[in-house]
């Protein structure tokens, strides 16, 4: 890992850090879970994993990892755009 992703890492886990520790984690992870289940987020990656389950025989680390960047995929543009909006105000008021 080069230097400056060491670094990249350290702010983000300073960023995540300040958010539990003000609240805002929880109030955004909130928004995100009803902005996906209101998509149908969680209905098309239930169906990609329980399709893949009955296709192959896996455990739940082989399923994750072939879930995982399809169930990414998926989400909604209008709502990473959203969430990433509410970072960014959050940061903005912070750093103000």
């Amino acid at each position: 890992m080069t230097k400056e992703q060491e670094e990249l890492n350290q702010i983000k886990a300073k960023i995540q850090e300040h958010l539990i520790s003000s609240g805002n984690y929880d109030l955004i992870n909130k928004q995100l879970k009803l902005q996906l289940y209101e998509s149908g987020w969680f209905d098309k990656v239930s169906q990609i994993a329980n399709r893949e389950l009955n296709e192959n025989e896996q455990n739940f680390d082989q399923l994750f990892s072939f879930v995982k960047p399809k169930a990414e995929e998926l989400v909604p543009e209008d709502v990473k755009q959203d969430i990433l909006e509410r970072i960014k105000q959050y940061l903005d008021g912070i750093i103000q």
